[in-house]
Formats: structure tokens, C-alpha cells, sequence
């Protein structure tokens, strides 16, 4: 059977899944975002590659089967999130194969996981977290500009003011598109398991550093210290930092491509 006609054979049996999806995303679409970055990103990668000349080989499909049967035997146990995270990893996983002719790199079951729609979750769990974290350096870098800031839970105080870290200004999108974008480096540079690992440690830290500069940025427009700042330099001043978060971030993909593994006998 032909890879493709496989995949849409997988799609199809998942079809139940995949209902309840996109029915949860329709009441907010920018959830599928991540679902239709991922396989427009695959999708344009599986053109702009030429294949390379190997000898035929045969595709495995194994695994495939093998998560098409865990979608049906977990069916009635499973809640409907969980049975589409499986339904969603198998079709992406056929449709992988059909465009590739090889099994996918580790980073993909990365994408299979933010293809989810898991933004509330995320700020359910880590929002107030978050908040701490970058109301807390956002005070260590206004304190070290000379400024009496203090942190009161997710408030700055400032001569008897208080400027609230509300759940937009968590980072948890900054960090689920920062995670987004670390992934599809990952899988366009095949980086291995290690490589990753240490590629997702930097993407969480460099997220969480540029949302805690730009809170810092944003104290000044808040805290009226720039009375005449227009409208759009809240919008403004997180994007140049999620900008630059993303600079950096393609920037480390580069470094861990090129980055030679270290062999035993290059050990002094």
C-alpha cells in the first residue's frame, strides 16, 4: 500500500479524534496554531529537500500500527485530549513517513505535543510561577538601574504604586512559541536526542530572561515614568523581545548543528 494512501487510512480511523479537536479549537483558533505551523513547516520542508539517491528501502510503518492500536485499545480509558495527543502522533507520524521516507527525528514528537491544545493548561499551571519568576528579575534589573522597586507576590512597588503582573504578562506564549520555534529547528537540523534536550534547557531560559526583559522594559511605560509613550509600545516592546528571544534562540540551533561531538580519544 502507498505511504500516503497509509496515512490517510490512519487519519481516517482517528477521524473521532480529530472531530473533537477541531471542535475544541474552534472556539479559539490561535490554539490550532501550532498544529498548522507544524504541518505546513513539514509539509514545506518535505519540498524544499531534495532526495538524496539510496537504494529502495522498505518504509517502516510498524510504529504506526502500533499507535493506531493504542488509539483503539485505550479508547473507552483515555481522556479526549490524551486519545487525540495519539490520534495526532500517528497521522503526523504516517504522513512523516509518506514525505520522507524515513522515520522522523526526536524533536517531531515535540511538535506532536504543542500541536495540543495545551495553552490553557500551560497557564493554569505555570501563569503564577512565571509571573514570580519574571517579576522577581525584572525588580534585580530595575534595583540595579537605581530604582526603588520592590516585589510584593506578582506586584512592583514603586513610590506607593503598585504595577500588577497580570497571566498575559506570565511569558507562557513567549515560551510556547519559543518552544514552537526551538522544535522546528530541531527537526530541520535532524539534531540528536542530547542536542534537544539542551536546545529546549536554552529555549526555556532565554524565554523566560526576554519576558523578564520585557517586563522591566515595560515598568517605565506603566509606571508613567514615559507620561507621553503611544498605544502600541506595549505591543512594540514584546515583540522586539520575543524577536530578539528568537535571534538568539536560531542562533544556539546554528552553534548545537556544528557543535562535533566529543570522542573519548580527543580526551587528554
Amino acid at each position: 500500500m502507498h505511504p500516503l494512501l497509509v496515512a490517510m487510512v490512519v487519519a481516517a480511523a482517528s477521524w473521532d479524534s480529530w472531530r473533537w479537536y477541531f471542535a475544541r479549537v474552534a472556539a479559539t483558533p490561535e490554539e490550532a496554531v501550532s498544529l498548522a505551523a507544524a504541518a505546513l513547516f513539514l509539509a514545506a520542508l518535505g519540498v524544499a529537500r531534495t532526495p538524496r539517491p539510496a537504494a529502495p528501502r522498505p518504509i517502516p510503518l510498524l510504529p504506526a500500527a502500533i499507535l493506531l492500536a493504542l488509539y483503539a485499545s485505550s479508547y473507552g480509558s483515555l481522556p479526549p485530549i490524551m486519545r487525540a495527543a495519539v490520534a495526532i502522533a500517528a497521522t503526523l507520524f504516517s504522513f512523516h513517513l509518506a514525505l520522507f521516507k524515513q522515520r522522523p527525528p526526536i524533536a517531531f514528537w515535540g511538535l506532536v505535543a504543542l500541536a495540543l491544545p495545551v495553552l490553557p493548561s500551560l497557564q493554569f499551571v505555570l501563569g503564577y510561577p512565571m509571573r514570580v519568576v519574571s517579576a522577581a528579575l525584572a525588580v534585580a534589573m530595575l534595583q540595579a538601574q537605581g530604582l526603588a522597586v520592590a516585589r510584593q507576590g506578582t506586584f512592583l512597588l514603586w513610590h506607593g504604586e503598585m504595577v500588577d503582573f497580570d497571566a498575559p504578562c506570565s511569558g507562557v506564549n513567549m515560551l510556547w512559541a519559543g518552544l514552537l520555534l526551538t522544535l522546528m529547528g530541531c527537526v530541520l537540523f535532524r539534531l540528536g536526542a542530547i542536542k534537544v534536550a539542551v536546545a529546549i534547557a536554552l529555549s526555556v531560559v532565554l524565554s523566560i530572561a526576554s519576558n523578564a526583559l520585557r517586563a522591566c522594559s515595560l515598568f517605565y511605560v506603566e509606571a508613567g515614568l514615559f507620561a507621553a509613550a503611544p498605544v502600541w509600545w506595549h505591543d512594540g516592546i514584546g515583540l522586539a523581545a520575543f524577536t530578539a528571544s528568537a535571534a538568539a534562540t536560531l542562533w544556539l540551533l546554528g552553534w548545537l548543528r556544528d557543535l562535533k561531538p566529543l570522542h573519548p580519544e580527543a580526551m587528554p
